[in-house]
């Protein structure tokens, strides 16, 4: 009897589903649509309460999942099909070209290095952080294989300065190219793995369940909240997640983005949106120990910045919570009990001015910050896989 398992999301939900299933000796299949498995958590600094580093957490079992003899796993990878027949799902996935060959490539870095068009990296964009056209999703990727960005691959990087797509032959019909800048450099490795004629494989699954990890992501503000994409100091709480990581754009350095200088005042805005037509309606719960977190951590980083959480209500609902808030108030941090309605920018310095109703004594107050913060909720992953 046909007893295996497809789990769609390669993040830390399906990671340990396919390590639970996998150690009761079924056959799982671990689909991603991204380039590694590992999905927000491998973008993260820290966890809290603890604190302990994300990436030292995930990583081992990342590491357990591509060398277990139960496991298979799929990334770059839609599903397109899903059809139930006698019992079992009859899976159409198609498995997007790499334009790299995995079992020759070892991750050296000799093509990103060689690639001369760096574009704005799809998370961390906002706060200066670029990657190559042929890039590693992140230093600990599983597989750990670069990839080449279809945009380049297809020519559609030409105007940027790309190497590839200026050849009259296509590159599905050539299997030796003396242009593309990557494909030198990894033969001069002795590697010779870029594939820039390599196609997308279709392929078939039948399993007898399937287990839908979503994954999350922040919701996107929307223009003006709170001056999200008009004022250059404004950026949300996983973008500020990731300057605080030192395996980020910023190496862990806490700077502005309109300037690059430290910032020394610090505000965070909680339920960012929450209760607006295009807001989260609920309360995602794990929001404010989000900013607890982050402000020991930058309180950690520097004691002498001022940090600052407006707040509607607090969420310390699990074990160890209320401590961890407690010990963001003993580092100094400042909690208010507020309603913020409006953010001004000084066009001279980028400073950002927050007027507020303080709900404890119901007057209005004005405060200047270097950087603001929006804790603006979860939701679950957009991913074409989902």
């Amino acid at each position: 009897m046909n007893d295996s398992i497809l789990i769609i999301g390669g993040g830390i939900a399906g990671i340990n589903a396919a390590l639970n299933a996998a150690k009761y000796g079924t056959k799982v299949y671990l689909v991603d649509d991204t380039a590694s498995i590992g999905g927000m958590m491998a973008r993260l600094d820290k966890t809290f309460p603890t604190n302990d580093c994300s990436i030292c957490i995930e990583a081992p079992q990342m590491y357990e999942v591509d060398n277990h003899p139960n496991i298979e796993t799929l990334t770059n990878t839609e599903i397109r099909k899903v059809k139930k027949i006698d019992g079992d799902f009859n899976v159409k996935l198609v498995q997007k070209a790499r334009y790299i060959d995995p079992e020759k490539c070892t991750g050296c870095g000799a093509c990103v290095e060689a690639c001369p068009v760096s574009i704005p990296d799809e998370m961390d964009g906002k706060i200066s952080g670029m990657r190559k056209l042929v890039y590693m999703p992140f230093p600990q990727a599983v597989p750990n294989v670069v990839v080449i960005d279809p945009d380049c691959r297809f020519g559609n990087m030409r105007e940027q300065g790309a190497c590839i797509g200026g050849c009259v032959v296509d590159c599905s019909q050539c299997r030796e190219c003396p242009i593309a800048l990557c494909v030198l450099a990894c033969q001069k490795e002795g590697k010779d793995a870029v594939r820039l004629w390599q196609s997308n494989k279709n392929l078939k699954l039948e399993v007898k369940s399937i287990i839908v990890a979503a994954g999350i992501m922040d919701a996107k503000p929307p223009t003006g909240l709170h001056g999200y994409d008009v004022f250059d100091n404004v950026i949300t709480y996983v973008q500020f997640e990731r300057l605080m990581n030192a395996g980020g754009p910023t190496a862990g350095q806490i700077i502005r983005p309109s300037d690059k200088e430290h910032a020394h005042r610090i505000g965070w805005i909680q339920c960012a949106g929450r209760g607006l037509d295009h807001g989260v309606p609920y309360c995602s719960k794990v929001c404010c120990m989000v900013a607890a977190k982050q402000t020991i951590i930058t309180k950690e980083h520097d004691a002498s910045v001022d940090t600052t959480i407006y707040y509607n209500d607090l969420k310390a609902y699990g074990k160890g919570f209320w401590g961890f808030y407690q010990k963001a108030i003993e580092n100094g941090v400042r909690y208010v009990r507020a309603r913020p309605y409006d953010v001004v920018e000084d066009p001279g310095n980028k400073n950002l001015t927050i007027r507020y109703e303080n709900l404890e004594t119901g007057e209005l107050v004005k405060e200047e910050v270097d950087l603001l913060v929006l804790s603006t909720g979860l939701v679950p992953s957009d991913r074409k896989n989902i």
